[in-house]
């Protein structure tokens, strides 16, 4: 698994046997807005993960350069069980509470000290600030892919796909493009973002989500912190782009 930070383990978890030991499900990642710019972590099955502006919280963001007070040093926590994800809102009582919004376009509160965990594998929650609202991006691995249906009992073959949308695409080819010249490495935010004119904040936060859309997918990614080389490279060995080295 690319580099993520992992979270610390709060129920019982699920386990799959490596290499004959046990190892935890990762469920989820989440991305998020840092000081530094964007980052993520990986949440396995019965991690409790905490996020707000405190230093106790896993997810921590809002706290630099300069404070966001509006927003809570725990404002709530995410709890991977029964391959899903819970939101819960802190049971501070002033606290003003979450919002969780759906690709569908649903928009739900999530009160003081209540919960909700939507069906969807991709959900953004929002934490507000004073005069902002901070955005964490989850996206979650639901299950193992299905056996066939055909009457072999062999499993389907799987193959690696990904939908990117237009901007998705072009952000990969240009993080890949000094790999197709002989390059030992990818674009750097700064590079990719004058080739395509924006930010590296947001070029930075478009590569996080092809990340994110890879994890969700299972395609296997070398286990490094720098997710333009995991991105990449993972595109690269399973075809998905059309680069020669």
């Amino acid at each position: 698994m690319a580099g993520a930070g992992r979270a610390q383990a709060g129920v019982p978890a699920s386990t799959t046997k490596v290499g004959g030991q046990e190892a935890k499900v990762e469920r989820a990642v989440v991305t998020y807005l840092a000081p530094h710019g964007t980052d993520a972590l990986t949440i396995c099955d019965g991690d409790v993960v905490s996020f707000g502006r405190g230093a106790e919280c896993q997810i921590r963001f809002a706290y630099a350069p300069v404070p966001d007070e509006g927003v809570p040093r725990v404002a709530g926590s995410l709890l991977a069980a029964n391959r899903r994800i819970f939101v819960e809102s802190a049971a501070r009582p002033g606290h003003r509470a979450l919002e969780l919004r759906t690709g569908s376009g649903t928009a739900v509160q999530i009160p003081v000290g209540e919960g909700r965990s939507p069906r969807e594998d991709q959900f953004d929650v929002f934490v507000h600030g004073t005069g902002a609202m901070w955005k964490l991006s989850v996206t979650v691995r639901a299950s193992l892919w299905p056996l066939t249906s055909a009457t072999t009992t062999d499993p389907p073959t799987r193959r690696h796909e990904l939908a990117l949308t237009d901007l998705q695409r072009a952000v990969l080819m240009a993080y890949s493009e000094p790999i197709a010249r002989g390059r030992p490495e990818p674009a750097t935010h700064k590079e990719v973002a004058a080739a395509l004119n924006y930010h590296p904040n947001t070029v930075r936060e478009v590569l996080y989500e092809i990340w994110a859309l890879m994890f969700a997918e299972q395609i296997p990614m070398p286990d490094v912190s720098d997710k333009r080389v995991a991105v990449v490279e993972a595109a690269r060995v399973h075809g998905m782009l059309h680069i020669d080295v």
